[in-house]
């Protein structure tokens, strides 16, 4: 046989050895994975109207009845309050004096007296204030509450010394959630 030929041949069945030694192809595999996702619903309820009736010029008020405010949404949410105005009247958070009153807000499990209220921790304003530990804080909070949760919140009413209003007044009471 020619060299070259054998040479051919030689590289020939070398790699039809080397071809026999790679493992046949396999099919392929696969993994899945689950990918969930849920959107962050901030919800909050309260019951109301807080209806304080006839009161006294220069008296304090405690409501007879309380608002239930329930964490609706999915995550756990701090409570912030504030109040508008009625037309005539304008708020205070200390004693008020002429065309004044203070709304102080207590989450508290049963009704407070008019004692378990003070002004530092307890007065609404017009401008949102969020819960703390301390603020507007009795024996329940409205401070980093899971979803679900029930509270009792409570008002005192701090009526004007005097006033030329005499007829009802509206306060606009407002309680919004944000997450945390």
């Amino acid at each position: 046989m020619r060299k070259g030929l054998r040479r051919h041949l030689v590289a020939g069945v070398v790699a039809l050895a080397c071809l026999m030694l790679v493992p046949a192809a396999q099919a392929a595999q696969s993994a899945a994975i689950d990918v969930t996702v849920t959107i962050q619903n901030l919800s909050v309820s309260a019951t109301g109207p807080i209806a304080f009736g006839v009161v006294t010029a220069s008296s304090q008020t405690v409501s007879t009845l309380a608002s239930t405010v329930t964490n609706d949404g999915n995550v756990t949410e701090t409570y912030s309050l504030n109040l508008t105005d009625p037309g005539i009247w304008t708020s205070v958070t200390a004693a008020p004096g002429a065309e004044e009153y203070a709304l102080l807000s207590i989450f508290n499990v049963s009704q407070p007296v008019v004692g378990d209220f003070n002004f530092a921790d307890h007065a609404l304003t017009l401008l949102p204030v969020s819960c703390s530990a301390t603020q507007f804080t009795g024996d329940q909070t409205g401070l980093s509450l899971a979803p679900g949760t029930i509270t009792t919140l409570w008002f005192r009413f701090d009526a004007p010394t005097s006033t030329l209003a005499t007829t009802e007044q509206t306060i606009v009471f407002t309680i919004t959630a944000a997450a945390g």
